[in-house]
């Protein structure tokens, strides 16, 4: 006598197995990210190759014009002399951005439109714009005020991070990068693409003017 097949239903299999209906119809990664970590100044974020305490952001009056300057405590935890880098500028970025490619983004928006924020290492009233490994240095990003425009009451700030990979298949060796979104691109021919870099905390400083 023969034995007719027993049909199970796919939902059981994964039951079972562990995996998750979403396994079954091919959706391993559509759980939704979890939004970045909220902090207040004051706060240390760990960026991997820099750890980066926000300290306070000032409001610097001159006349009847206004900039804000957040005031940063960094510490270069790789073993190398780092540059502050460039600022983001939008939202995609160098890959091989550092600390100034990682202040993604300010809400509100600070500063003028269509300028960009400038930043530099400062110590004992000497700017420079290199980070030493194991040393904390304090780092100043200033945004000019439109004219007659004041700074809000308090900003936030999205803040990237580094990840330690190879810069491509064809170029293994392994190199600080900004933290992308997704994943590097890993091409030949890719090492020079934008990404669209991950959002690892958001900072929220209150404003205060400038003490004399």
């Amino acid at each position: 006598m023969s034995r007719r097949p027993v049909l199970v239903p796919v939902v059981a299999l994964l039951s079972v197995s562990g995996l998750g209906v979403t396994a079954g119809t091919g959706g391993l990664d559509t759980e939704p990210d979890s939004p970045p970590k909220q902090y207040q100044a004051g706060a240390t974020i760990d960026q991997k190759l820099f750890k980066t305490q926000f300290v306070k952001a000032v409001d610097i009056a001159e006349g009847d014009r206004h900039a804000v300057e957040l005031v940063l405590k960094v510490t270069n935890e790789g073993d190398t002399t780092e540059s502050v880098g460039g600022m983001a500028t939008g939202p995609m970025v160098s890959r091989y951005g550092r600390i100034g490619s990682t202040i993604l983004k300010t809400t509100p928006q600070l500063g003028k439109p269509d300028t960009y924020p400038d930043i530099g290492v400062w110590s004992h009233g000497v700017r420079s714009a290199q980070l030493h490994p194991g040393i904390t240095h304090t780092v100043v990003i200033r945004y000019d005020m439109p004219a007659g425009a004041t700074p809000p009451e308090k900003v936030t700030i999205d803040v990237g991070g580094f990840v330690k990979e190879p810069i491509s298949r064809r170029d293994p060796v392994e190199y600080w990068q900004v933290e992308p979104e997704k994943d590097l691109p890993t091409g030949a021919g890719d090492e020079m693409a934008p990404i669209k870099p991950k959002v690892i905390a958001q900072v929220t400083l209150p404003i205060r003017p400038e003490e004399a």
